[in-house]
């Protein structure tokens, strides 16, 4: 007869394992992989970054660098506006009846320097616009198309008149009174 031991293989044969070594390699492998998984993800990530970015010892990136500077100072700094006073009064031919075109104006500019040109000429400026609304067409000055083309046009005999040089620019004109009749 069998004794109650010996139908029951208990692990008598083998060795006997031990778990935290069986766990030990298991884990180990584990964690080189993630490991090596976040070095990889950290160069991917670093080597985009720097493509990105671009390199610092390119010359053309620092000027981008500068414009983008240069600009964002432009836009901070505040405008000045100069009233052209009086207003101007000019008549003109429309179809065999003279028509009246008053207008007031103002200049914006960022730049002090363009005021005060622009003051310093005020009569050959005052002149020119003068001869310059005195010319319009009536049926134009009726659009709105017609007003912006006026404004774009008074804005470059402005700078035509008080010959502006390099940076300098007047860099808008407003109708602040635009009456026909």
């Amino acid at each position: 007869m069998a004794t109650k031991n010996d139908g029951l293989n208990l692990g008598k044969d083998k060795q006997p394992a031990s778990p935290a070594g069986k766990k030990g390699k298991g884990g180990m492998k584990k964690i080189v992989i993630i490991v090596l998984v976040v070095v990889l993800f950290l160069a991917v990530g670093g080597g985009a970054a720097f493509f990105m970015v671009g390199d610092s010892d390119n010359p053309s990136s620092g000027e981008q660098v500068d414009e983008v500077v240069e600009q964002q100072a432009v836009e901070e700094r505040e405008p000045i506006y100069l009233p052209l006073d009086p207003a101007f009064v000019v008549n003109f031919e429309h179809k065999g009846t003279i028509r009246y075109l008053q207008l007031s104006l103002q200049v914006m500019a960022y730049d002090q320097k363009v005021v005060d040109k622009i003051q310093a000429n005020m009569p050959a400026v005052r002149n020119s616009l003068i001869l310059l609304f005195s010319g319009q067409d009536y049926d134009a000055l009726n659009t709105l198309e017609g007003k912006e083309q006026l404004r774009k046009t008074v804005r470059q005999s402005i700078q035509d008149v008080i010959r502006l040089k390099g940076e300098q620019k007047v860099d808008d004109v407003f109708f602040t009174g635009f009456v026909m009749q």
